[in-house]
């Protein structure tokens, strides 16, 4: 244990010998940020709402279920006009409840007149509504009320659909002209394929978690297909369309529209939900994914935009700026597409806002809120309040003038330490390199026990590594919204894995951005393999929480130039002539880089960083298994090669690393 002191004391005097770090900038709390303080001390000016519900057709005639809640007094609506803020989905605007009524939201349920009470503390929609706008929520072609075959995601009507309706909204006598979009995941990615279409009326966006190219992290990782959180949405989706309900029974999770009590043209709907396709397109692509991976090139929809399939939706992007439609970005470090909301931001030239913090996809589950919940909920809701305001009313609020991004760093689960920046990533952050050694970590039972370490070992070294089938995370991976993402543990992968952990932090030490790992790679019997890493946190008892991910198939380790910005971080082709130019795996060792999911955290006094290896990913990806086991081998030392790129903030890094007594 001194020796491994007196080689990272070593290392660290180099390092502070020669590099020059950029300060950190001051923190500040949620409240110094002012986020989700907008108007708060400011009461609201309604607490009551009215829900009409209609059919509107759309151009070539199918008809769409739209509700529009109406600010109201004692239960009786203001004459208006309102500005409006739709919300348009795919998973049912509303359901019937046992007493005529309907519910959108579960804090406020319509009774059969169509009253809603505003809660005490609203928040989404519900909190637009008290300050004086309209709401519409409107049924996706082929899903909840609404007519059609049910599509696949992201056929491109949805969005000429959305032209439509937001110029029947534009033209009703309760809406002012002016229309704002909110919502997430497919509530927000929704919003760029109607802003493409370029309605007049459409004013702003708010957009939450969404995905911008979905192959490269969403969808899959480095050609590996992710297939247990797709699948679980595919057969809810499936589910909320009724397509396996008994054609006479009552409809329960679907609200009918106000004229069809008896819900007969509700039925005629669902039997046209029937008559379309499977809601998961790459679905019939899933043997190739087994045996070629995600190819860009094989499966056309991916980038380019097309009439139908899941249109990758960073190749509408130049259409998205050409509305110019001012676009507020709300994402999280713990959801599904944290590197997706930079893509967005770097990519967007519209006026844009980007607030990013440690936040998950959404937040049901069976565990109690968290608070980090809470505050995701306060802060879109309020700061969506500001944007719209600005851009929909023309307050003079300072929306445009705040800065163009607001980053919450994780300090624990009560408390965010935010940073503004002008540009990502911020000029503050800087780059630590931790290298792979060999060196014995202890604290972790895995298969090799290795380090992390400041500087590479001297010499190189081959450490052997059989692929254990058994590892997994999960049978709908790490992120999706209906498992609680905070504290994933993590320490039965790395048992099956290989792991290298650094030695406890002296000082905290304060990782935003984005990581890329580097590996050395070889194999003794298969040409081909699927490589995980998992960055994790370990705490002072031992216990291992992930941070972030990444995977790549070793066929598609070919890198190119990214169809859009994206910070040079490296970039899989994934393209059919690369992957078949790949040289199978053999004795000799290939390079495999690769970016992992962004972080914001702060890891602290008494922590380790571990970076862990792992050869599958059982119920969660589409890896094939060989028989016997893959037999690989990471190379370390010696070039230096085999590294996490850590990003960081400011000159801590190294004063994080300087241990000084022997308990280090």
């Amino acid at each position: 244990m001194i020796r491994l002191i007196a080689y990272w004391t070593g290392a660290l005097l180099a390092i502070i010998s020669c590099t020059t770090y950029a300060e950190i900038p001051a923190v500040m709390s949620t409240a110094q940020a002012g986020l989700g303080e907008y108007r708060a001390s400011e009461p609201l000016r309604f607490r009551e709402a009215v829900r009409r519900s209609v059919y509107v057709p759309m151009r070539d005639g199918v008809r769409l279920a739209v509700d529009y809640y109406l600010p109201a007094t004692s239960g009786h609506m203001p004459s208006g006009p309102f500005p409006v803020v739709v919300e348009y989905t795919r998973y049912g605007r509303a359901r019937p409840t046992a007493n005529g009524g309907t519910v959108r939201w579960d804090d406020a349920p319509a009774d059969a007149h169509g009253r809603l009470q505003l809660p005490k503390q609203p928040t989404g929609p519900l909190l637009l509504l008290g300050y004086g706008y309209a709401i519409v929520v409107i049924d996706m072609r082929g899903a909840g009320a609404s007519f059609g075959p049910s599509g696949e995601e992201g056929d491109a009507v949805e969005g000429r659909d959305g032209y439509d309706a937001i110029g029947w909204i534009a033209e009703q006598p309760w809406s002012d002209g002016n229309i704002g979009m909110m919502g997430g995941s497919y509530l927000g990615e929704i919003q760029p394929r109607v802003a493409a279409e370029r309605p007049p009326a459409l004013k702003a966006l708010s957009m939450q978690v969404a995905f911008f190219d979905g192959p490269n992290g969403a969808y899959a990782m480095g050609g590996v297909y992710r297939a247990g959180w797709m699948g679980d949405w595919s057969s809810r989706v499936a589910t909320s369309d009724n397509r396996s309900s008994q054609p006479a029974a009552r409809i329960t999770n679907i609200a009918a529209v106000d004229d069809d009590p008896e819900q007969v043209e509700l039925r005629k709907a669902i039997e046209e939900h029937r008559r379309g396709g499977s809601a998961m397109t790459y679905m019939r692509y899933f043997k190739d994914f087994a045996t070629f991976g995600v190819l860009r090139d094989r499966i056309s929809f991916i980038d380019q935009y097309q009439s139908t399939g899941q249109n990758n939706l960073h190749t509408i992007v130049g259409r998205v700026n050409r509305s110019a439609v001012p676009t507020l970005l709300l994402g999280g470090w713990h959801d599904i597409y944290p590197n997706d909301m930079l893509y967005w931001f770097a990519n967007l030239t519209v006026p844009r806002k980007l607030i990013l913090g440690p936040y998950a996809h959404g937040s049901f589950g069976p565990m109690p809120d968290d608070p980090r919940d809470l505050e995701w909920r306060r802060i879109v809701a309020r700061e969506t309040l500001r944007w719209f305001d600005y851009w929909l009313r023309g307050i003079r609020n300072d929306a445009e003038d705040r800065s163009s991004i607001h980053y919450g760093l994780e300090h624990s689960r009560e408390r965010t330490d935010w940073y503004t920046a002008a540009s990502w990533p911020p000029a503050t952050v800087t780059y630590l390199d931790l290298h792979l050694s060999a060196q014995v970590a202890g604290g972790v039972q895995s298969q090799n026990d290795g380090s992390l370490t400041l500087q590479p070992d001297p010499q190189s070294q081959r450490q052997p590594w059989t692929v254990d089938y058994r590892t997994t995370t999960g049978d709908i991976g790490t992120r999706w919204f209906l498992r609680k993402v905070y504290a994933i543990e993590m320490a039965g992968n790395d048992m099956k894995s290989m792991t290298y952990t650094s030695p406890p932090l002296y000082q905290e030490l304060q990782a935003v951005g984005i990581p890329v790992v580097r590996l050395q790679l070889s194999s003794d019997n298969v040409p081909d393999a699927d490589i995980y890493a998992y960055l994790t946190a370990v705490d002072p008892q031992g216990r291992s929480r992930l941070v972030s991910e990444g995977i790549l198939r070793a066929s598609h380790r070919t890198l190119g130039k990214a169809p859009y910005a994206n910070f040079d971080l490296p970039f899989p082709t994934s393209n059919s002539a690369d992957v078949a130019a790949a040289a199978p795996l053999s004795k000799t060792p290939v390079t495999l880089e690769f970016a992992m999911l962004a972080i914001g955290r702060i890891f602290h006094p008494g922590e380790r960083i571990r970076l862990t290896i792992s050869g599958a990913d059982r119920g969660n990806t589409v890896t094939p298994e060989h028989d016997p086991a893959p037999h690989l081998a990471l190379h370390l030392g010696g070039d230096g090669r085999a590294l996490l790129r850590l990003p960081i903030h400011g000159n801590n890094a190294s004063a994080a690393f300087a241990a000084r007594d022997e308990r280090y």
